[in-house]
């Protein structure tokens, strides 16, 4: 498994991951107080996002919140059968057809019922965000590549060592724009308390920031806003 160090962690969350758009970090959302506030979050943050789960909105709209650059995008949400808990992706038209910053993109959600399989109703609210989050960020990270480095980027899922490298990245990218309490949550509900199997917690574990990973970072990155 390849391991990357705490310190090494940190510091390219700094260095590649600056944003002026970064919001203060929140520990728990209260989902009663942002209920109230879900006609300014649809108003705000749901405009061109189509086929949102009614579900879901809340935890979507907050976790958009975050990531201003993503208003004016073509975001469609499907719920189907996948292998995984949900993944995000541009569309293979748009990539070809479009500019970068008119990139359309897909969230599929998983609507599978196995018990090895993590479905993101069971998921505490906090978490939920958490792990919209992430997928968010991954369309941040399309947008910024070139064509030609996103298909490479695409094409990098096949390499597992690649692949944990690019989702690490994610997570760190999450947890910079202030969503690292709930990435946190996601995590430790996935391999603490899910009932996701043995196999799936390992990759799991190989491929992202486990919770004490996050943690650390977390409170590494709030020491150095601190110190600025």
């Amino acid at each position: 498994m390849l391991k990357i160090s705490y310190l090494f962690l940190f510091f390219l969350c700094v260095a590649s991951f600056t944003i002026s758009a970064q919001q203060p970090s929140i520990r728990s959302f209260d989902s009663l107080n942002y209920s109230a506030r879900i006609n300014e979050l649809r108003s705000s943050f749901g405009q061109n996002k189509k086929d949102i789960p009614s579900n879901l909105e809340l935890p979507i709209l907050i976790a958009l919140s975050y990531y201003p650059e993503l208003v004016d995008s073509k975001i469609k949400f499907k719920v189907c059968k996948i292998k995984t808990t949900m993944n995000a992706r541009p569309t293979f038209g748009s990539i070809l057809f479009r500019k970068k910053e008119n990139y359309r993109f897909v969230v599929r959600i998983n609507s599978n019922s196995k018990d090895s399989i993590i479905r993101v109703n069971t998921i505490p609210f906090n978490a939920k965000i958490g792990v919209f989050g992430h997928e968010f960020f991954h369309f941040i990270d399309y947008q910024r590549k070139a064509s030609f480095h996103l298909t490479k980027r695409l094409f990098s899922y096949g390499n597992k060592r690649k692949k944990e490298a690019f989702e690490k990245e994610i997570d760190l990218g999450t947890i910079q724009r202030g969503l690292g309490w709930q990435l946190y949550d996601w995590s430790n509900y996935v391999l603490n308390e899910s009932n996701a199997t043995t196999e799936y917690k390992d990759f799991k574990r190989q491929i992202y920031l486990e919770p004490e990973e996050i943690k650390k970072t977390i409170l590494k990155l709030e020491y150095y806003e601190s110190t600025e």
